[in-house]
């Protein structure tokens, strides 16, 4: 079996892959739980509501991720994530390739942060990805992948539209896409593309997700029977 992921037109965020996945099929309850199992990891942050809806987005029926949050963090240091996601690991019954699949994840954007600032590992500090929706995302993708077994497929990405224009954060205004999803892009096979839509579709989640979901590139749809399709909102 092959998993396509198509970001041509929309690009890619962690909660939009999260939702294709429960569109998919993915076990919704199983994520939520072990989401909230997760939860006491982040300090000074708690989860308010978690679900998944069905709504129409475009005229096509989707799947959303519904998330509120009660946090009062501006900053977190990049090690202090990646260890709220290890402890989440060790609670959850995760496969080798799950466990592998968080911290590979994370690890991408300390890298990126640290090399785009010219500072060691230990030093990353975390703005926009220290909300506890990063973890959300890192772990309810990890749990989905799981429960739909799909870290032993063939897993292909068609060009992933990032967008265009500018793009204002923590550390001011710049071109999009920003220097993060360029150093978490840099690493991979995977290609990414321009278009018209003059604002940031692709996010450093979603892009640090995606490179560690799948290296292999593709221009086109593969020849194919088509068996299930999961879109995400």
């Amino acid at each position: 079996m092959v998993l396509v992921i198509d970001p041509q037109i929309a690009g890619v965020s962690g909660d939009m892959i999260l939702c294709s996945l429960v569109d998919l099929g993915a076990d919704k309850n199983k994520i939520i739980n072990g989401i909230k199992q997760s939860e006491k990891f982040f300090p000074n942050s708690s989860i308010t509501k978690l679900d998944f809806n069905k709504i129409q987005k475009h005229g096509i029926q989707s799947v959303e991720l519904i998330l509120e949050i009660d946090e009062n963090v501006h900053e977190r240091k990049g090690s202090e994530v990646k260890k709220a996601i290890i402890d989440s690991t060790k609670i959850i019954k995760f496969s080798d390739k799950a466990i592998v699949f968080a911290e590979s994840c994370i690890d991408s954007l300390i890298s990126a942060e640290s090399k785009i600032h010219g500072i060691s590992e230990d030093d990353v500090h975390f703005h926009e990805s220290s909300s506890i929706d990063t973890l959300v995302d890192i772990i309810g993708i990890a749990i989905a992948l799981d429960d739909l077994r799909l870290f032993d497929e063939k897993i292909v990405c068609l060009p992933i539209s990032v967008g265009s224009g500018s793009v204002t954060f923590s550390h001011g205004t710049m071109s999009n896409p920003a220097s993060a999803i360029l150093e978490i892009f840099k690493t991979s096979n995977l290609i990414i593309k321009g278009n018209s839509a003059n604002d940031e579709l692709t996010t450093p989640t979603g892009a640090c997700i995606l490179v560690n979901l799948s290296n292999n590139p593709i221009e086109y749809y593969p020849s194919m029977k088509v068996n299930s399709i999961g879109y995400g909102a």
